[in-house]
């Protein structure tokens, strides 16, 4: 029984570890595809620009991006949140039965903590993107295209 206890736990910990990975992967890919916008930006308003709109565009980059870190941070939070119930649980509980079901709120927990990385990368991306087609409107009304 302490056998199984031990081995849930370390499933759920493992579990928890593949839901902080992936929110950290994420984290990573929303912060190079925002690099990437800000960069994209920072040459193109060099190029038409003012100093003012420059840092304007910089600042609501980093303001998008800041926003993308506070969440995947939360979402790595309640992970934790999540496995730290768990395992709580798992002390509580030691019949078969309950252990089984530990086990589904487990799966079903990390689904919803990579949910919620997707959705979280997802909205980064639109945030980049409607940043792109803001830049790219400033630009067409100050050429006339």
């Amino acid at each position: 029984m302490a056998e199984q206890t031990d081995d849930l736990m370390n499933k759920a910990g493992e579990m928890a570890d593949q839901a902080k990975q992936v929110a950290a992967e994420k984290l990573g890919d929303l912060q190079a595809q925002a690099s990437d916008v800000v960069d994209g930006l920072k040459a193109k308003a060099g190029e038409l620009m003012s100093d003012e709109t420059i840092n304007d565009l910089k600042a609501q980059a980093t303001e998008k991006l800041d926003d993308a870190k506070a969440m995947a941070a939360g979402l790595a939070g309640e992970a934790q949140e999540k496995f730290d119930d768990l395992k709580a649980k798992a002390s509580e509980m030691m019949s078969d039965v309950k252990i089984e079901d530990l086990k589904a709120e487990a799966a079903e927990k990390l689904g919803e903590a990579q949910a919620k990385a997707q959705e979280l990368a997802n909205e980064a991306q639109e945030v980049a993107g409607e940043a792109v087609e803001k830049a790219k409107g400033f630009f067409n009304s100050l050429f006339g295209k």
